[in-house]
């Protein structure tokens, strides 16, 4: 189910990210996505976005929602819904009580002590000789028994109180840990509520300029930029790519109609198709559709030049998450976290220090240099920034 403002959760209280990575069941994530539409009243992100940053008292009272939301999420914290009166997880742990000793192995040890004891006795009391028959008899019953007396020392006292307590120790430890966790984030929430008493001193969200009126649109409009780009047929016996039309080759083409296809059928490829293939290849695997406006566009033409993976990996080292080259919650929520002009401005500096590393730069670096300013220029007035782009 796709929980569109958990972007807007991370960005407002980021330590809740790490907690939406692991949450397998998702039911951390559909709390918060309801806890931001029921604050906003807004279904969609960029509405509930515009509300937040809008408010800032509103921002400070989700903030404290989400951080009660996370605190009941907390292992071992009493489940309860937040504002139900929930207690702090601290409150909830106590170490066991101790358990009455377990009668079955203190009888059977009772008995082998016992015999061992008895038998011992009665071979020191009494100077008996056994025929040599008897010896053998009473020579294996003593061994057993004194193997069995060992057993029972060892287990009561030996190796195995010492895995015991082991155990023990590690159980303590692992509940002090639950708890320390527990009072940081009930630490967090008390602040979070002194905030919330004082809008003044709550920070706004940045600001993000609105998107165009639906995703299909968005598409279109970066998909312009990057055929401006890409030109028309090529048919250039230098390139090893082959025959080249609106940059798609003709392998390309051949794995999308999952087919051998000539030069001709690349000279007659239509706009219509070439859109269809840029947004499987390209934009929907890069999530390009949930990036900030202006973002998308670098992302999308880059990934076309030089890669997907390299360039969903160019973005988040840009924005500082792990750069596993997998756009996901953690990297959406970043992204938008930042002032779309200075991220554009970012990527495009880190798009230029790649084109440098590569061997090629002195022969293609002005082309490339020239295709990262266009689309950065192009970028900037869609994130509404229009005067910055012209400078």
């Amino acid at each position: 189910m796709p929980l569109p403002h958990l972007p807007l959760a991370v960005a407002l209280l980021p330590d809740i990210a790490r907690w939406l990575a692991t949450d397998s069941s998702g039911l951390l994530g559909s709390r918060v996505s309801e806890a931001v539409t029921q604050a906003t009243g807004a279904a969609g992100a960029q509405a509930a976005h515009a509300a937040v940053a809008a408010d800032p008292a509103l921002a400070a009272g989700l903030r404290m929602r989400l951080a009660e939301i996370l605190l009941a999420h907390l292992p071992e914290s009493g489940g309860g819904a937040p504002g139900d009166g929930a207690k702090p997880a601290s409150a909830h742990l106590e170490l066991p009580p101790l358990q009455p000793l377990p009668w079955g192995p203190a009888l059977i040890s009772s008995l082998v002590i016992l015999a061992f004891l008895v038998v011992m006795v009665l071979l020191v009391s009494f100077n008996h000789t056994f025929p040599p028959e008897t010896a053998a008899l009473v020579n294996i019953t003593v061994g057993t028994l004194g193997a069995a007396f060992a057993s029972v020392v060892n287990f009561w006292i030996g190796s195995s109180q010492s895995a015991h307590e082991k155990d023990r120790l590690a159980g303590v430890l692992q509940r002090a840990q639950t708890v320390q966790a527990g009072e940081q984030v009930q630490s967090a929430l008390s602040t979070l509520r002194d905030m919330a008493a004082t809008p003044s001193n709550v920070a706004s969200l940045p600001r993000t300029a609105s998107a165009p009126d639906s995703p299909e649109e968005r598409f279109d409009r970066c998909l312009a930029v990057v055929l401006q780009q890409e030109g028309g047929f090529v048919n250039d016996p230098r390139d090893p790519g082959g025959a080249t039309n609106m940059g798609i080759t003709r392998d390309v083409l051949s794995a999308f109609r999952d087919r051998a296809v000539t030069v001709d059928e690349v000279r007659d490829l239509s706009r219509a198709e070439a859109r269809e293939i840029y947004r499987a290849r390209y934009w929907t695997p890069m999530r390009c559709a949930e990036l900030p406006p202006g973002v998308d566009l670098g992302v999308f033409d880059f990934g076309v030049n030089a890669g997907p993976s390299r360039a969903v990996k160019l973005l988040q080292k840009a924005v500082g998450v792990m750069a596993d080259g997998s756009v996901g919650p953690i990297t959406l929520a970043a992204a938008r976290a930042l002032e779309a002009e200075r991220l554009i401005a970012s990527f495009s500096e880190a798009r230029l220090a790649y084109y440098r590393s590569l061997d090629g730069f002195a022969r293609f670096g002005r082309g490339w240099a020239n295709r990262t300013e266009a689309v950065r220029m192009a970028a900037l007035r869609m994130a509404g920034t229009p005067s910055r782009a012209a400078a």
